[in-house]
């Protein structure tokens, strides 16, 4: 059984249609749940019955060798597969699929279309609101942000432009206490409350003057761990030694909450 890690890790490197040369190895109920493919992976592969023939007989056998095509990927460690050979597949499959599942183009990464598929089943939840305002906002929210502007631009190095005072105003100060598994990485408090980056404006005019766009500090994460900021676009960042994006902030705000890994951009040299 593999690790979670390793399986976030596995399942990043699938493309839709993807293609692997594998063997049956079980058939446990014909006709009832599908099939179990070795593809020489570290996970097994499966065919799920909605996808095979109605008539078992017309099942792949325990030791058949075929194609087979990556169809899905989710928190289970397992591949999902699709038989390339129209013979081990349901009579009327391209009816089939074009009714009940998205056309994924073969350039999306599976991760991604798993990720955005769990993130819109739980953005309809009110979830990303809800711990919000368990943090202490609400909609038309002002938190005074003054003394924060002053005391990090004494430096020069850093200037709050028009984005981080609009974010800071309506979501400084606040501290999202939050833990647990989530879709890709795991659930981490993080705040914020600029008194935890002072000191640290260096950091965000290299990363600033390395992309040529202006990261103001807003926060931490995981306990200080890492650094969050915003650029004149409204794009938050991951600053650390590497640096990452959440993309625009509200945007960002769900990867925060639901546990979505920011995607990386640079590594310090």
């Amino acid at each position: 059984m593999v690790s979670a890690e390793e399986w976030i890790r596995i399942r990043r490197g699938l493309r839709f249609g993807q293609r692997f040369r594998g063997t049956v190895t079980a058939v446990p109920r014909p006709g009832a749940i599908g099939i179990f493919v070795d593809i020489g992976l570290a996970v097994s592969g499966f065919v799920d019955v909605l996808l095979l023939p109605t008539v078992a007989e017309h099942w792949p056998s325990e030791g058949t060798k075929a194609e087979f095509e990556v169809w899905w990927a989710d928190q289970r460690p397992q591949v999902r597969l699709k038989p390339v050979d129209p013979r081990f597949l349901r009579d009327d499959f391209a009816r089939w699929q074009s009714n009940w599942r998205p056309n994924w183009p073969e350039s999306v990464p599976v991760d991604q279309a798993w990720v955005d598929t769990a993130a819109a089943s739980q953005r309809g939840t009110g979830v990303i609101e809800e711990t919000l305002r368990a943090a202490g906002w609400r909609p038309g929210r002002r938190f005074p942000i003054d003394r924060w502007r002053e005391t990090l631009e004494k430096t020069g190095l850093v200037l709050m432009h028009d984005a981080a005072k609009a974010f800071l105003t309506e979501f400084g100060g606040l501290d999202i206490q939050i833990s647990g598994p989530g879709i890709s990485v795991a659930k981490t408090s993080f705040n914020f409350d600029l008194e935890n980056v002072i000191g640290e404006e260096d950091r965000f005019a290299d990363w600033s003057e390395t992309i040529g766009h202006a990261i103001f500090p807003i926060g931490e994460l995981d306990q200080g761990r890492f650094f969050l900021g915003i650029d004149e676009n409204s794009e938050i960042y991951l600053v650390e030694t590497c640096l990452a994006t959440f993309g625009p902030a509200r945007q960002a705000l769900e990867k925060l909450i639901l546990g979505i890994a920011p995607l990386s951009i640079e590594t310090a040299r």
